[in-house]
């Protein structure tokens, strides 16, 4: 036992200069609890959860220290900034030694792809009817009536003369379009017709006859239809034709009033025959006629196939509704869903030619392969488009402190999934904007061939939708920016992050035409026999539902 206890003695004496390790420090961890990454939160505010370990750790959210509570807990209440529809949470941990960082991007309202309904309602109001009548005019001008109806008249023989028709001519032709029940009523008129014959009495008296019709009123009720081929019907019935005057001229004579009472009477007649003959004609000839189709297109918008259909037509008191069901990367449906019908004017009371009923959900499904994939890039720049690049990346805070004779730049574009189109109430607006909070940037610089981390950030992107004409136009804008890593030392992040939008929203301003997307074909009524030229304005965007549909209501003739 003495010698245990000598040699423990010992081993304490050769241990004097040593001292007991400190327990290890615990590491920097950062959990955001919620709201989750690409959340819809409603009308906000944002109520941000998280936790942190150490718990003496500093938290900060969008810049300002929050308080965390003894087991490591914190919380945070974040209104949106007026008039933005996404936010990005920047949330920070810093302890002496190290640094952590989260972005959560969050949106307003509900996911609109839920309620989309894949469809277009439309409505071709009474004041859009007014706008077509002179296209309607000069198709019925084409269509030269009369010119059909005259090889089919015939002569007229009585006991004492005979005619013989030998010209049908009219000045033109006036329209009047106005919704009826289940159809479109047609009024309108052929001017100035004028029957010109000859005309033999008793076989002594041969002269040219011009019988004066004045204006020929017709009359009619068109009902639009869609087959399930797609192809467009009108059917015309309840026709009628009228005459407001005859009268019987003789170029360079006057007849002499017995004559024109053996006259007027036998000719009374005759015209009224070629009315009803003229009401057959357009029943026989116009009673159901195919004006084309199948009215769709298919085109490949940015790499996403989108596929359009007409599957609904029907008219009404308030004018021409029609439906179209709309696809990205399938045939667009033949069957159209149910959707709210539109009105003769805005719920606001505004007049308009064309309305459609448009869902943001429609909006994100094109969006979702277009936008983001056009923003998704990798290039690596050298030569002048090098030089462009590394103009705007120098002029940067810190910028100076990049390594000289660099070859060239490595750009790097990631958009992510957190996105989101909404439509814009109003007038004079952009149609729609897309809101993306959280587009990865990387700026590297290109020495001996490799390209070398610079700068990283985090950029919120705004992308606005508008009509210019024929055209649907974007114009990019990057509000503000979170730098996540630069190689220049001792420089302010947020100048940087201010400088760095500018430089982004130019580099954006780039790729933003081919984001255009010609809308002039899927306006073009010419393939329904219509002349028609089509120049769109909008008169304004309103909400319909509280799920994202919106009307869009147009002048477009």
């Amino acid at each position: 036992m003495r010698l245990v206890a000598l040699v423990l003695l010992s081993l304490v004496g050769c241990r004097q200069d040593y001292k007991l390790n400190p327990p290890a420090e615990e590491p920097l961890d950062l959990t955001i609890l919620s709201p989750s990454y690409g959340a819809y939160v409603g009308a906000g505010p944002v109520e941000l959860n998280g936790l942190v370990t150490p718990a003496d750790a500093q938290v900060l959210v969008n810049g300002v220290t929050v308080q965390v509570a003894e087991d490591g807990s914190f919380t945070a209440s974040l209104p949106f900034a007026a008039g933005e529809r996404a936010m990005q949470i920047d949330v920070q941990a810093i302890d002496p030694d190290e640094h952590v960082r989260e972005l959560v991007a969050v949106f307003d309202g509900v996911d609109p792809r839920a309620a989309d309904p894949g469809a277009i309602s439309g409505l071709l109001t009474p004041t859009g009817l007014d706008a077509l009548e002179p296209a309607v005019a000069s198709f019925v001008d084409g269509q030269a009536l009369l010119d059909q109806l005259f090889p089919s008249l015939p002569s007229l023989e009585t006991d004492y003369f005979d005619l013989v028709p030998l010209s049908l001519t009219t000045t033109g032709t006036e329209v009047d379009l106005f919704p009826a029940e289940d159809a479109v009523g047609l009024a309108g008129g052929l001017g100035d017709v004028t029957l010109t014959s000859e005309i033999n009495i008793y076989d002594y008296l041969v002269f040219e006859l011009g019988i004066k019709l004045g204006t020929l009123s017709i009359g009619a009720s068109l009902t639009p239809e869609v087959d399930e081929d797609g192809m467009i019907t009108v059917s015309l019935h309840d026709a009628t034709m009228d005459l407001d005057e005859i009268r019987l001229i003789v170029e360079g004579y006057e007849l002499p009033g017995w004559l024109m009472d053996l006259l007027v009477d036998p000719i009374a007649g005759f015209v009224a025959d070629l009315l009803a003959m003229g009401v057959d004609l357009l029943l026989d000839g116009y009673g159901g006629f195919e004006l084309g189709g199948p009215f769709a297109f298919d085109t490949d918008l940015l790499g996403t196939q989108l596929s359009a259909r007409l599957a609904e037509l029907g008219a009404g008191t308030d004018g021409v509704g029609l439906g179209i069901t709309v696809a990205t990367d399938a045939a667009a449906p033949t069957t159209m869903p149910v959707m709210p019908a539109l009105g003769p004017t805005t719920p606001a009371g505004l007049p308009y030619q064309v309305g459609l009923g448009v869902h943001e959900g429609l909006i994100n499904t094109v969006i979702d392969g277009t936008i983001a994939g056009l923003l998704d890039m990798d290039l690596q720049l050298e030569g002048e488009y090098g030089k462009l690049l590394g103009a705007g990346i120098a002029a940067l805070p810190g910028g100076t402190q990049l390594p000289e004779d660099i070859e060239g730049y490595c750009i790097s574009f990631q958009a992510g999934d957190a996105q989101v189109a909404r439509m814009v109430a109003g007038q004079g607006v952009p149609l729609a904007q897309v809101w993306m909070p959280d587009v990865r940037v990387e700026f590297q610089y290109v020495a001996e061939g490799t390209c070398n981390d610079w700068l990283e950030a985090s950029v919120f992107v705004v992308i606005d939708l508008d009509l210019q004409g024929n055209e649907l136009a974007a114009d990019i804008s990057a509000p503000h920016a979170v730098v996540l890593a630069y190689g220049a030392e001792d420089v302010d992040d947020q100048e940087v992050a201010a400088e760095l939008t500018r430089t982004v929203e130019g580099l954006f301003g780039l790729f933003a035409s081919q984001l255009s997307f010609d809308l002039g074909d899927l306006l073009d009524l010419s393939s329904l026999g219509l002349p028609v030229e089509v120049d769109p304005e909008v008169v304004s965007i309103e909400p319909l539902d509280e799920t994202g549909l919106h009307g869009v209501y147009l002048n477009v003739f």
